[in-house]
């Protein structure tokens, strides 16, 4: 890019890429990125802006960016410096395998595709790129975004961006992942809902954060984004590992981190010491349910307020929460709640059928509006099984779409992972549904366990805790469950656990 001059931002960006570029000029030198044992300056980001700035000069049209984001310094300053440029961050996740990311690409046509060397060296995204004639970028750690050696000549297709920020790919926890369009509005909204300030005048924040959630994933994007709009450096991490993680937080002692219950799980296995947390005020927790008695024993053995949240890739990221100050004056009196909705979040409860909007503690679906929902002011029906309390706090019962349907007899997987939990050699659970010609679906669950335990002593377990028709027909002690890149379960892989089920016989009895 020596060669090519760097033009100057546009006049027309949306507001949140003027604030990120604002913020990438406060102080150009100073670290705004640690990865392994390197620092990058703020002016790293602003490079890449203005590397695909000018870049693009010869593609007026071009404004979908497709990134496979691995969390390296290359595609994070990528996907940063797509934002500070107004264009669109098409997400493209290094975790697939080569036909499916080929196959990405050549459905989506990204006008540009942008991959670290390691992707390029990937024969099967290097023959999509080129079938959509994308503009190839390779983007190296600590160095400027080039366009790929000896590549095609590019003729982008400049499908409509409109408003769009991220075009993102839902986790797939329950089905097959689908693309979710995020406007500039909505993550605009997002970020101030959850508290980010966005009208003052920009300056960098003291201390830094550590960021391990895959940055092609909601979790992880968001956090980028939010951390780099404030002007807070970041602790970049490839992927969470206990030992690593743990020396990160001693070494940089930041005030509040982030753990998925997962994680949570993992460090409470590991052991790690108390200390390690010294001066960490708060630990967030989402993507997936946080158990009561897990967050309780977290918390009793660190001392650390663990404050979940409630969100979806839909939603452009959490719209409700506990804060510090209720988690004092409400912890033990609203055990197992999600938090109260955000600043602009309305929540209500409905009944399923009727619509009707359902009183207080009282299950229904749960509907929220807001801006940062893509149904704007309009009511949005989630498929979260919730109820509402008077104080307005926010407790979810499982999904309406993942209740397991045994003839009529409504089960929500939840009802039979709680239970398994109450054992002590039961460390985690997922039930999920299973064909069955006669009755629809019959429960099916797969464990692990961190102590002695027998899959017969797991269902005696159950028995005295389950009605008949809750009862799975199959339960399975595996070695861990499959997961997605953010650490959530993964629903359809635990089903493939049982495609040949040892005891769905037994299914055929009456529930």
């Amino acid at each position: 890019m020596t060669n090519l001059e760097h033009p100057p931002p546009g006049p027309d960006l949306p507001a949140l890429s003027a604030r990120l570029r604002r913020v990438l000029t406060v102080d150009p030198d100073a670290t705004a990125l640690t990865f392994e044992d390197t620092d990058h300056p703020w002016s790293y980001f602003e490079a890449a802006a203005r590397d695909l700035d000018a870049m693009l000069a010869a593609h007026p049209g071009a404004r979908r960016v497709g990134v496979v984001l691995r969390n390296r310094p290359g595609p994070l300053a990528a996907l940063l410096g797509t934002l500070a440029t107004g264009r669109q961050v098409v997400t493209l996740s290094p975790h697939s395998g080569d036909t499916g990311l080929a196959d990405e690409v050549t459905a989506l046509r990204p006008d540009v595709v942008v991959a670290a060397p390691q992707d390029w060296g990937r024969s099967a995204l290097r023959s999509a790129a080129e079938q959509v004639r994308a503009v190839p970028v390779v983007c190296r750690d600590g160095a400027p975004l080039l366009l790929l050696p000896d590549a095609w000549r590019p003729a982008p297709a400049t499908l409509p961006a409109e408003d769009t920020a991220v075009l993102m790919t839902t986790s797939g926890t329950t089905g097959r992942p689908k693309r979710v369009a995020l406007s500039y509005p909505q993550v605009t909204s997002s970020l101030t809902a959850a508290g980010t300030v966005l009208a003052d005048e920009p300056r960098l924040r003291t201390g830094r954060v550590i960021l391990w959630s895959s940055l092609a994933h909601i979790s992880g994007l968001y956090f980028a984004l939010a951390h780099a709009v404030e002007g807070r450096a970041v602790v970049l991490m490839e992927r969470f590992e206990v030992e690593p993680w743990a020396e990160l937080v001693r070494r940089h002692r930041p005030r509040q981190l982030r753990l998925p219950p997962t994680a949570i799980r993992m460090v409470l296995s590991t052991g790690i010491p108390p200390e390690v947390f010294e001066g960490v005020r708060a630990i967030g927790s989402g993507t997936a349910p946080l158990p009561p008695e897990l967050s309780e024993e977290f918390e009793a053995r660190y001392g650390v307020p663990l404050l979940t949240t409630y969100g979806a890739t839909e939603f452009a990221g959490a719209i409700a929460g506990w804060s510090l100050a209720d988690h004092r004056d409400w912890a033990r009196s609203k055990r197992g709640s999600v938090g109260r909705a955000h600043r602009g979040i309305e929540l209500r409860i409905v009944d399923p059928d009727s619509g009707a909007v359902l009183p207080c503690d009282t299950v229904g679906l749960l509907e929220a509006r807001g801006a940062q929902l893509p149904s704007g002011q309009d009511w949005l029906r989630t498929t979260d099984l919730a109820s509402l309390d008077a104080d307005r706090f926010l407790f979810i019962h499982g999904r309406a779409d993942d209740a397991i349907n045994r003839g009529g007899f409504k089960i929500p997987p939840s009802v039979i992972e709680d239970a398994l939990r109450t054992h002590p050699a039961v460390s985690d659970a997922a039930a999920v549904g299973l064909p069955e010609e006669r009755l629809g679906e019959v429960p099916a669950v797969a464990v692990t366990v961190s102590g002695p335990a027998t899959e017969q002593e797991l269902l005696d377990h159950l028995t005295r805790r389950l009605t008949r028709y809750q009862m799975p027909v199959a339960l399975r002690i595996v070695e861990q469950l499959p997961r997605t890149a953010s650490l959530k379960v993964s629903r359809p892989e635990v089903r493939d656990l049982f495609a040949v089920a040892p005891g769905l016989e037994s299914a055929r009895s009456t529930p």
